[in-house]
């Protein structure tokens, strides 16, 4: 496995497409983070500090076809370039509005809901382009190699976050983010007028129906949406609301927000360690029953204890667990469909992923609000546990099917 991964990594082509999508990636995970911290700032509910991650997560929902629709339609460099551009432009909005004292919870629950529809548009694109950077028999290997990277800018964006605002403003990281963004921008419109000077070659356009029928009929796909539900629903509670545990059961500061939350990409950075051993399993099931084990005892840790120092090392779990089963389930999908109808099905599995988190965070929000945060870490433990108990006889036979 490291052979291949390796290989995949020396493809020039596939290299600057695998650090832009880092830097497109951290760049969008430095903004939701700073967003999120910012907001406990502004206001003390519960249920309005989890809005901030299902403003994040809803467009999927409402814009994710047409979202894969366009990708597969259209050239890929240039929906990117496009996506790219309207992300930094609602950066610069937002640097613009704080600046000017105009922040307040709508406002940034609002510009978060646009910068993530320019988001919806961008990564069934960037994860469905890795297929032209390599060839067929490496796909796998790079779709690896591509979801670890977004693992990467997942788990170092939140400590980028907190380190950035220990000595700049919320506005100076958000004008940080908007070059970021645009800079990609001029990557991909560059790999546009590239593909438009070099490609002669058309390829067939598959209807949305035969599509379906593929998606419909997988076994696989019906795997990986159902662990997507359960994994990112349940663990969702974190993301959304570990910011507002920080500060208002835990008493930290901003500084100690961010650290917290750096601990998952921490967790997650471990994954580059782990996850060659995971691959090498016998069986698919084991690699999942050891996403799900990880996730509950990482959540379960957090919600027993108060000590700073045993909840950090649950975080650093937590984001290993979850690095390691978006990788997995984004692997086994982009690997497995033709790259004529791939962002298609990226996007109606992203779709299910991100209704999951947006889903999980409002309902861990409603809880902590009318409960309290304990009982809504209780129920993720729940829910995962109840998961892993019904995949198990779901799934049993078809675990290790191939498309």
């Amino acid at each position: 496995m490291h052979a291949e991964l390796i290989a995949v990594a020396r493809n020039p082509q596939y290299r600057h497409f695998w650090v832009a999508n880092i830097l497109s990636n951290g760049a969008i995970w430095i903004q939701n983070t700073t967003s999120s911290i910012a907001l406990t700032h502004l206001s003390t509910s519960a249920v309005v500090n989890s809005l901030v991650q299902v403003a994040a997560t809803l467009p999927f929902l409402l814009f994710g076809i047409l979202a894969g629709q366009v990708g597969d339609k259209y050239s890929k460099p240039l929906v990117l370039t496009v996506a790219q551009l309207s992300l930094g432009l609602v950066s610069l909005t937002l640097a613009a509005a704080t600046w000017w004292g105009l922040l307040s919870p709508a406002l940034l629950v609002g510009v978060t809901a646009a910068f993530s529809v320019a988001t919806v548009f961008r990564m069934p694109v960037a994860q469905a382009g890795i297929a032209l950077t390599v060839p067929r028999d490496q796909v796998r290997h790079a779709a690896v190699l591509n979801n670890l990277g977004f693992n990467i800018a997942r788990a170092v964006g939140p400590a980028i976050a907190g380190s950035l605002l220990l000595a700049l403003a919320y506005f100076q990281v958000y004008l940080l983010t908007a070059a970021m963004l645009l800079a990609v921008a001029a990557y991909f419109l560059y790999g546009f007028y590239h593909e438009r000077n070099t490609t002669t070659e058309q390829t067939e356009f598959i209807s949305f129906r035969d599509t379906w029928k593929h998606i419909y009929t997988s076994t696989l796909f019906r795997r990986c949406t159902f662990d997507a539900c359960i994994l990112f629903f349940a663990g969702s509670v974190i993301w959304s609301m570990m910011p507002f545990i920080a500060k208002y059961h835990l008493n930290q500061s901003t500084a100690g927000q961010g650290s917290l939350m750096g601990a998952t990409g921490l967790g997650a950075l471990l994954t580059v360690v782990v996850l060659p051993a995971v691959l090498k399993f016998r069986r698919n099931h084991h690699s999942y029953w050891l996403c799900y084990s990880l996730m509950i005892s990482s959540i379960a840790a957090i919600w027993l204890s108060s000590h700073l120092t045993l909840i950090f090392v649950a975080l650093m779990i937590f984001g290993l667990s979850w690095s390691m089963a978006v990788t997995l389930l984004n692997g086994e999908i982009q690997s497995s469909f033709l790259r004529q109808m791939l962002s298609r099905v990226i996007a109606i599995y992203l779709i299910v992923m991100y209704l999951a988190q947006a889903a999980g965070s409002l309902w861990a929000g409603l809880v902590s609000q009318f409960f309290e945060t304990r009982a809504a870490l209780m129920c993720s433990v729940v829910v995962l546990a109840l998961g892993l108990g019904l995949r198990t006889l779901m799934f049993a036979s078809t675990d290790d099917d191939k498309e």
